[in-house]
């Protein structure tokens, strides 16, 4: 229900209320609010604690509401009597005055005072100001909820009064309290106790001053603190770096700029922003670690001195500093790729170092597979440290591999050593002390993986595994099985599916011994056959040899079991390949029985025809090539055995020089192994056969990789062919660009390919 005023009589008296409804002058109304208001509290906020309280006593709620209603009731009154706009600019005089008058002077007192004296005045001038802002923000409310919406390019009470404060106070002091700031940090480097508090405080006015502040935020404090503070920073560590480099070992130099690096994290987690973080230990690690890492890594206790120092007394103490170093390091960009590179140059020296003297040693030291050996405790050190030291990264294991490849891949003879160490490892009675075989085995599988010519270690190897298995040699057929298993974890299925073979036809010859046996039980003789396919074992030329009667009469009849039951097949015999038990009347006492060649059977058969012959009529009788023929009878008649007598008695054998059974011959076994002398001369002419043979076999390979590729892809580039059969084939060899450009143009010839009759560098396939 809405009630009508009656009009007003003639003559009557204003009342109170019509008093109320007068309008406020600005003047009079600007008097009373900065008496009964904003004057008490800026008195008040003056008297603010150390510690930015306030005092209890506060502006009495009538001052305070008077006040308010002042600015409302000038803020409303219509115009020209609205006073809003004028309230404003008093509001910002207001502040301005303050802090001419009360924060300046205040300030200016303390400027030449000591920096923490000058800092304690400085955070309690931003704390009063706070105060100050806020209490007058809330006292000019109703500026901002509808004057300053309704106004252009007006800022709301708050920021305008931390805008006032940045203009008045801020920027006249700003590098006052920066310096002060950054001086205590300085003197807290050099060891000097500060108060953290304090310059937490002093930092945060930079931080909170830019949030007040729309469109500003960490401006100020990257603009007025951030750059400085990263500035002084690299020149103090410029300076101390350069010093403690010239004083100090590598170890200590690093113990000392780990402390550091903690000290500067520490001062990030303490009082100084986080947005510096990036930027200060950027320039704390650039000054002190990137900066010399050359220096550092090449000093006489540098990197190779600790790496050394790991085998010796001093171990423990050099694995701390290898991991110190990675944990500095770890943190600069690039920083760990140059301690790789120069553990590679460490690791390459070393090796190469072994393969030298390995080749300048003589005799037994060869023989006992010292650099093999060595190798494996080389690779066992450095993979520890890479694991343990430097924590696995990968950027480690790659230099570990790569020193490895660069020294064992630098000529052949490494390789040749591995598969002579692998062969005597799984060999009957072998020498090398081994405390762990699956280990050992694991080694050699690992130095096998280095190896990028990896054929002719195969071949090696496989070499060696067919005389283990011809001649009943192997110390276990579960370790050789293992070992090829691991050997086709690393290369693949393809190489040792033939070694596979080779076990598969022992295993069936064996089975085979046991028909033929059963059938033929009439001869004097025993015969153990091992039947090898062409293609699974190592090829070799077959020399045709004369046999005994009573080797030929047993050799026939097996071979006619064998194609009575495998018809189509060819067989042949090889005599170089196995060996014989013989038994040996040396006088009327002495019976032994001798485990020979089978060469040196053949030999022995000779004497049941006559007791002496020359060389040369052993020769035209057993049709045995000369150089092994030497080699078998030497072995016979050597000092050490001297199951045969030579005459004359020289190590050289000419055609008319005479063998005969020794009659003298004493030994207390009854079954003796003869030792087959390596006595043979190395000759060039065989090592480039073996090569030759690799390369054509590698020809091949190249030839059937490009098929397969252009038969896959039907047109290809010629970059990209030649990308895509290295590609295929490095687990075998690394094939040359040259070589592949030949075999193409080969391939070419025998129309699989043909080229593009616009563009030679492009190939199609034909077939």
């Amino acid at each position: 229900m809405i009630k009508k005023k009656k009009p007003a009589t003639k003559g009557a008296k204003k009342g109170k209320g019509d008093a109320e409804n007068q309008t406020i002058s600005l003047k009079d109304g600007w008097d009373r609010i900065y008496k009964l208001g904003v004057q008490p509290f800026f008195e008040r906020v003056e008297n603010v604690d150390d510690e930015g309280k306030l005092e209890q006593t506060s502006i009495p709620q009538q001052q305070y509401i008077a006040t308010y209603d002042t600015i409302f009731t000038m803020c409303i009154q219509r115009e020209p009597y609205n006073y809003s706009s004028p309230l404003y600019q008093k509001h910002s005089e207001a502040l301005t005055k303050q802090y001419k008058e009360k924060f300046i002077p205040a300030l200016t007192k303390v400027k030449g005072e000591p920096g923490v004296i000058f800092l304690k005045e400085w955070v309690k001038r931003w704390r009063c100001n706070k105060w100050a802002v806020d209490g007058m923000t809330r006292m000019f409310m109703y500026l901002d909820r509808f004057h300053v919406p309704n106004s252009e390019d007006l800022l709301n009470t708050s920021e305008q009064g931390y805008t006032l404060y940045r203009q008045n106070v801020f920027e006249q002091f700003k590098d006052t309290a920066r310096n002060a700031v950054l001086n205590c940090i300085q003197r807290e480097r050099d060891g000097e106790e500060q108060d953290r508090d304090l310059l937490r405080d002093s930092i945060l006015v930079y931080v909170e001053l830019g949030n007040k502040l729309k469109k500003v935020e960490l401006q100020i404090y990257k603009d007025d603190f951030h750059k400085a503070l990263v500035a002084q920073t690299k020149q103090y560590y410029k300076q101390k770096s350069r010093f403690w480099l010239d004083q100090q070992t590598c170890p200590e130099y690093l113990v000392q700029a780990e402390k550091c690096v903690q000290d500067e994290e520490g001062r990030l987690a303490s009082y100084i922003d986080k947005y510096s973080n990036e930027g200060l230990m950027t320039a704390t690690r650039d000054e002190l670690l990137k900066h010399h890492q050359d220096e550092l890594l090449s000093k006489s206790t540098g990197i190779d001195s600790m790496l050394e120092r790991t085998t010796g007394a001093d171990a423990e103490a050099a694995k701390e500093d290898l991991a110190r170093l990675y944990r500095l390091y770890s943190c600069v960009q690039g920083g760990n790729s140059k301690i790789a590179d120069s553990v590679k140059v460490h690791i390459c020296s070393l090796g190469n170092n072994y393969i030298q003297k390995s080749k300048e040693a003589k005799g037994a030291e060869k023989s006992d597979h010292e650099l093999i050996r060595s190798l494996i405790d080389l690779h066992d050190r450095f993979l520890k440290i890479v694991k343990t030291q430097f924590q696995s990264e990968q950027v480690f294991h790659k230099a570990l591999k790569e020193a490895f490849e660069e020294f064992i891949n630098k000529e052949y003879y490494t390789s040749a050593l591995l598969a002579r160490f692998a062969n005597d490892i799984l060999k009957k009675g072998t020498k090398i002390a081994i405390a762990d075989l699956e280990n050992t085995m694991d080694h050699v599988v690992m130095l096998y993986g280095y190896i990028r010519d990896k054929d002719i270690f195969e071949r090696d190897y496989q070499q060696y595994l067919a005389s283990r298995l011809l001649q009943d040699l192997s110390e276990s057929e579960q370790s050789e099985r293992s070992m090829i298993g691991k050997l086709k974890t690393e290369s693949g299925y393809h190489w040792t599916s033939k070694l596979e073979d080779m076990f598969k036809d022992i295993q069936r010859s064996k089975e085979l011994m046991v028909d033929f046996k059963k059938k033929h039980t009439d001869f004097e003789c025993e015969l153990n056959v091992s039947v090898c396919t062409t293609g699974a074992w190592p090829t070799s030329s077959i020399q045709p040899v004369k046999k005994p009667v009573d080797i030929a009469t047993v050799s026939e009849r097996f071979t006619q079991f064998y194609l009575n039951r495998f018809s189509g097949r060819r067989l042949n015999f090889q005599m170089d390949k196995g060996k014989a038990d013989v038994s040996v009347q040396f006088s009327a006492k002495v019976k032994k029985i001798l485990v020979v060649s089978t060469y040196q059977m053949l030999v022995l058969l000779l004497f049941n025809n006559k007791q002496t012959w020359t060389f040369k009529e052993m020769v035209d009788a057993t049709g045995i090539p000369r150089e092994d023929l030497m080699v078998a009878v030497l072995s016979m008649a050597h000092p050490k055995v001297k199951a045969m007598r030579k005459a004359p008695n020289t190590k050289e054998v000419a055609d008319d020089h005479k063998f005969q059974i020794n009659p003298k011959y004493t030994n207390p076994r009854a079954k003796i192994p003869i030792p087959t002398l390596n006595i043979k001369p190395d000759k060039p002419e065989e090592d480039n056969a073996n090569m030759e043979a690799i390369y054509r076999l590698r020809r091949h390979q190249m030839d059937a990789a490009i098929v397969r590729i252009m038969k896959a892809r039907k047109t290809l580039k010629h970059p990209d062919l030649v990308t895509e059969v290295v590609k295929q084939l490095r687990g075998r060899f690394t094939p040359k660009p040259v070589d592949i450009k030949k075999r193409i143009a080969n391939l070419i010839e025998l129309e699989y390919l043909e080229r593009d009759e616009n563009d030679r560098q492009l190939y199609h396939y034909k077939m």
